[in-house]
């Protein structure tokens, strides 16, 4: 019995596919393609909640915001589409395909820029 137990959990832990957030770095003069996987949800998260968002073709894809993520879902198998988001001054372009498998679950969008700009805490008196 503890034998099986084994073989299933091997068998269902190197079946699952898991998959690690990945970063980018994007400026307004660049796209980055992202891969949302029909019928899951693919979330793009920005360091601040993103101010507009612009898709291609409404018809393909379902775009939610949750504070400063955005949840993508395909609603086609085999759809395309651009999506632009606008936040803080700056513009970010992706552009989205449906797949089947090994695509993107958490994107973390970073500006390319963000290394140059020195941000000044503000300090708070009671």
């Amino acid at each position: 019995m503890k034998t099986l137990f084994l073989l299933l959990v091997l068998f269902f832990s190197s079946s699952s596919e898991a998959r690690n957030a990945r970063t980018i770095r994007l400026d307004d003069k660049k796209t980055e393609a992202v891969r949302v996987i029909t019928s899951y949800t693919t979330v793009l998260s920005f360091p601040t909640r993103p101010t507009k968002v612009i898709i291609g073709n409404k018809g393909l894809f379902a775009v939610e915001y949750i504070e400063a993520d955005l949840a993508i879902t395909a609603l086609r198998s085999g759809a395309r589409s651009n999506l632009f988001v606008y936040l803080e001054g700056r513009r970010f372009g992706f552009d989205l395909v449906a797949v089947s498998e090994g695509g993107d679950e958490i994107v973390l969008v970073r500006d390319i820029a963000e290394k140059k700009i020195k941000v000044t805490p503000k300090v708070i008196h009671e």
